[in-house]
């Protein structure tokens, strides 16, 4: 596990960079998403959108535009992909989705093809000892509400990262991990670069209940 206000993970099968931006002017770069939240303040975007606090966010660049923050938020930046631009929230008190070991997810920014990213919020309850797991790809992750522990595991060997609120952190391809909780939740805002769920040429909600007739 890697934690910092600046995580590169640009040399991974999907290229992405997380980090922190407080009060200033946010470059994007060329040809990239950036999924985030606004932890506090407002995000003004070059389209005239405002995301506004605890309000999470997409946003697509064809080329460098300026993003301003007033206040402090969180972007994650998928290279190579074209993302819809989207701003939703506040996030809502539980998850819609279980998630194992009675943890829960609400899906925030969805993928609009099947592969593409996503953007979830993992609620941990209090007294949460999760079952070890691995995923194939990078997680970039902050934490927006509570603490917890996250426990990595490696050639038998367990080393322990105390998070708290407002932490960012990335969990590398096929790490061996898990999260716990003590007295009280922890809420995570996660950014998948990608996926095996999301809707096809041949699956989708508009083609699925259309019915041809004669």
């Amino acid at each position: 596990m890697i934690v910092g206000n600046q995580i590169d993970m640009l040399d991974t099968m999907y290229p992405c960079f997380g980090e922190r931006a407080v009060n200033l002017l946010y470059h994007t770069k060329p040809l990239t998403t950036i999924y985030g939240y606004v932890i506090s303040g407002e995000a003004h975007f070059p389209n005239g959108s405002v995301a506004v606090e605890k309000q999470y966010f997409c946003y697509w660049s064809l080329r460098s535009e300026s993003i301003r923050i007033t206040g402090e938020a969180v972007i994650f930046t998928r290279h190579g992909f074209k993302g819809q631009n989207t701003i939703g929230g506040p996030v809502e008190q539980t998850g819609r989705l279980v998630y194992i070991d009675t943890c829960s997810d609400s899906l925030l920014i969805y993928p609009p093809r099947m592969g593409d990213p996503s953007l979830n919020m993992l609620y941990f309850p209090p007294g949460v000892q999760q079952s070890f797991h691995i995923h194939p790809t990078i997680r970039l992750g902050i934490v927006i509400k509570g603490s917890g522990t996250s426990w990595i595991k490696k050639s038998e060997q367990y080393k322990n990262v105390e998070l708290q609120e407002g932490m960012m952190f990335c969990i590398e391809e096929r790490e061996v991990h898990r999260f716990s909780t003590s007295n009280e939740e922890m809420v995570v805002l996660a950014f998948h670069p990608d996926g095996d769920w999301g809707p096809t040429d041949h699956n989708h909600t508009m083609l699925n209940r259309t019915y041809l007739t004669k």
